[in-house]
């Protein structure tokens, strides 16, 4: 049987667990309100010795749990002055073995535990160790004595917490499998192989797995946590696990706004990331300290709110489309209101799918969008009243039918009815009465959904709103991000590609004639130097850093305006999908610039990152009835608004999107289109078209003009397949940029 010294980490955990499990389960989930189904997850995987990763959103007690198994450690004996904790002499070490008897320590539990925090700063050195230069000149490369072991190698017999893990770069991910991988670890600086004994406990956010590479993560069990789900028990966290200073103070009576504020930041459709209970905590701290300013020992829904504003707005973090038009102070004032609210009445309350119905219909119809846009109600209604199953009119007969009801009760007397000559009167009085009171249900209606942001009044009537923009891009946004992909640099060893090429390091290269001198590495530098036994740097020597970097991508959306396109929702498809070209380019830092053409042809929005911009501005498009298709201004159009850039800035691209075939200007409007296609090529700029296959669509035409803009040409039969498309056009260009 193996002494307590002698036994591995993992079967040392093993035998608490069996011996004590209740003692550990102590350890481990006290004050932690967490599923029994993971709870068990994570003994079993203890059991089984399985390194585990934590994944889940910021606050969720990820980094507590991690820490906690690594508290379950006991103190231990170890070889005095051995970095690698050896319980007895060992001939495999490099640092306590081939020498003369070495006393043993005691090694506390506090030091069994070592944490790796990921970030971009992160190298291989800090994990498996590094070179000392000055000792290496003195002892030679290959002593041990030259020499630092890394965090992984001095937490050995003991837990590793990757905190963290998905921030890391690929350089250090690369030594960590090779730290994961058995229970040795060769170094190329030593002739032995160095025995490691750790329990690896790793964490990360909710897209570590698409970031990690396939065999590191098949080296963990992987669990995930979730905030607090029963709105009690998190009620019952935070209050017991809060510092409240001024105890005389009670929060008990505003907890429940309190929290419920916390929990609406995590489901409302305009925040990606909520507020944790970690956040929530600080949060019910600085309430507790409020009242004591003003020496009173009771707290205000004013001060909550106040309170809301300091402590909450930097804890959570809005969608990418939103934060373009809105502070996260901005949303989390409509969820305080929401809730100060909750209780009054209010007739004409609007879900969260209703309005989002509401939106789309407006956009999407122009039998309704352009009375709007143009204050020609009395046309509005008649259309409203044509198809009582649209969401307007449905929302305009719920509001006709509670005003009309009131009006009933005071016009419709008994004393009126005694008489028939005084009821007759009183039907056209009505009837004229009815067409009041529908107009007045229409305004109460309009002023209604502008109140809630999904209309915006103009001069003249109305258009899409705020909130109607915004819900137009959520609904746009899942299809987005199916259609998302990496582009980098190039594969490393992993299999994956730098995410997005910012700028990390991923390795380094000799310096090469022209290289700038911050991106030297010293560090690799001095190994290079001392691999080459120089006494001083050589030229040859000199390693510089080499990054991810992608070329930015300006694209331009070229949208035939002429009539034939409001045949089968196309006019609507093409401004969806320039909503969605505009969210997909937020993940690449790339801009969209939009171009309308018809007889001439128009800038509607220059090139910028900011889909809500981008969507109002095509949203107010109008076809152009009976209008020619001149192919060759777009191109040129959108050719100056991309000239505006140099190439040297981003990739230049535009996508052209008609169903028609070029018939102005005279007398050769093919030829035009041809010659705009090859000056815009001759720039470095490329072409793609997109032909939506109807009767007067020119295919060949279109296909010759991606050829000449070394582009792709694209045929569609059914306009729903458009956003799609262009998407994927996209997609081929970024990685080939």
């Amino acid at each position: 049987m193996e002494s307590k010294e002698s036994i591995s980490v993992k079967n040392e955990i093993r035998n608490l667990i069996i011996n004590d499990r209740e003692k550990v389960e102590l350890t481990l989930f006290r004050d932690m309100v967490l599923s029994d189904s993971l709870k068990s997850g994570i003994l079993t995987s203890l059991l089984s010795g399985h390194h585990i990763l934590l994944i889940g959103p910021p606050g969720s007690g990820k980094t507590k749990l991690a820490m906690r198994i690594g508290e379950i450690l006991s103190s231990r004996k170890g070889v005095r002055d051995c970095p690698l904790h050896c319980y007895i002499q060992r001939n495999e070490c490099p640092w306590c073995g081939h020498k003369e008897h070495k006393d043993l320590m005691n090694i506390e539990a506090s030091t069994r535990i070592v944490r790796i925090q990921g970030s971009s700063e992160i190298t291989p050195e800090d994990i498996i160790g590094a070179l000392d230069p000055d000792a290496a000149m003195r002892y030679g490369m290959r002593s041990s004595k030259a020499f630092i072991p890394g965090k992984a190698l001095r937490a050995n017999h003991g837990v590793v917490v990757l905190d963290f893990l998905d921030r890391m770069p690929e350089r250090a991910m690369n030594a960590l499998i090779q730290t994961i991988e058995g229970d040795t670890i060769f170094i190329s600086h030593f002739d032995e192989k160095i025995p490691l004994d750790v329990l690896m406990i790793g964490t990360g956010s909710l897209s570590t797995l698409e970031i990690l590479p396939s065999n590191m993560t098949d080296h963990f069990d992987i669990f995930k946590t979730e905030y607090i789900s029963d709105s009690d028990a998190e009620k019952r966290t935070i209050k017991n696990q809060a510092v409240l200073r001024e105890k005389d103070i009670e929060v008990s009576e505003i907890l429940d706004d309190a929290v419920e504020i916390l929990r609406r930041t995590r489901t409302h459709n305009e925040i990606k990331r909520g507020v944790s209970t970690r956040g929530a905590i600080k949060y019910l701290e600085l309430i507790n300290a409020y009242p004591r300013i003003d020496k009173r020992k009771s707290i205000t829904r004013e001060e909550l709110r106040v309170a809301a504003t300091s402590a909450l707005p930097y804890r959570l973090e809005l969608q990418d489309y939103v934060a373009s038009v809105k502070r996260p102070e901005d949303v989390l004032s409509e969820i305080i209101d929401d809730v100060f609210d909750e209780g009054k009445e209010n007739d004409f309350l609007l879900s969260k799918d209703s309005i989002a119905a509401l939106a789309k219909e407006i956009a999407t119809r122009s039998d309704i969008k352009r009375p709007l846009k143009y204050g020609f109600y009395d046309i509005l209604l008649k259309r409203m009243k044509k198809d009582p199953d649209s969401e307007l009119s449905k929302l305009h007969q719920g509001i006709y039918n509670s005003m009309y009801q009131e009006s009933d009760k005071v016009e419709l007397t008994e004393e009126l009815l005694e008489k028939v000559e005084e009821a007759r009167k009183m039907k056209d009085r009505m009837k004229a009465r009815k067409k009041e009171l529908e107009i007045d249900a229409l305004n109460v209606t309009l002023d209604t959904l502008s109140d809630i942001g999904v209309l915006e009044k103009n001069d003249n009537g109305f258009l899409m709103g705020q909130k109607g923009i915004t819900c137009l891009l959520e609904m746009l946004f899942p299809n987005v991000v199916g259609e998302l992909r990496f582009a980098g640099y190039g594969k490393h060893s992993f299999g994956k590609k730098s995410t997005q090429g910012e700028g990390k390091i991923i390795g380094t290269r000799k310096y090469q004639l022209g290289d700038s001198y911050k991106s030297v590495s010293y560090k690799d530098t001095l190994r290079e130097a001392i691999r080459n036994r120089r006494e001083e740097i050589q030229r040859e020597d000199i390693m510089v850093n080499r990054k991810d970097i992608r070329s930015k991508l300006y694209i331009v959306l070229a949208l035939d305006l002429s009539g034939t396109m409001s045949e089968l929702d196309k006019l609507w498809y093409a401004k969806e999908t320039a909503g969605a070209v505009a969210l997909s380019s937020l993940g690449y830092k790339d801009k969209v610039g939009v171009v309308s053409f018809s007889n001439l042809a128009d800038d509607v929005v220059e090139i910028t990152d900011k889909p809500y911009e981008i969507m109002s501005k095509v949203l107010d498009l109008d076809l152009h009835e009976n209008a020619f298709t001149n192919i060759g201004y777009g191109i040129r159009k959108s050719k100056e608004m991309l000239l505006k850039y140099k190439k040297s800035t981003a990739a230049r691209h535009i996508i052209l999107i008609s169903d028609g075939d070029a018939t102005a200007p005279d007398p050769s409007p093919d030829n035009f289109a041809i010659r705009e296609a090859q000056k815009t090529a001759r720039k470095g700029i490329t072409i793609s078209t997109v032909c939506i296959n109807q009767i007067s669509a020119n295919p060949e035409l279109m296909k010759r003009l991606a050829k000449i803009g070394r582009g792709k040409m694209y045929t569609i039969e059914k306009t729903e397949e458009l956003t799609s498309t262009v998407l994927g056009d996209i997609n081929k260009v970024r990685s080939n940029k």
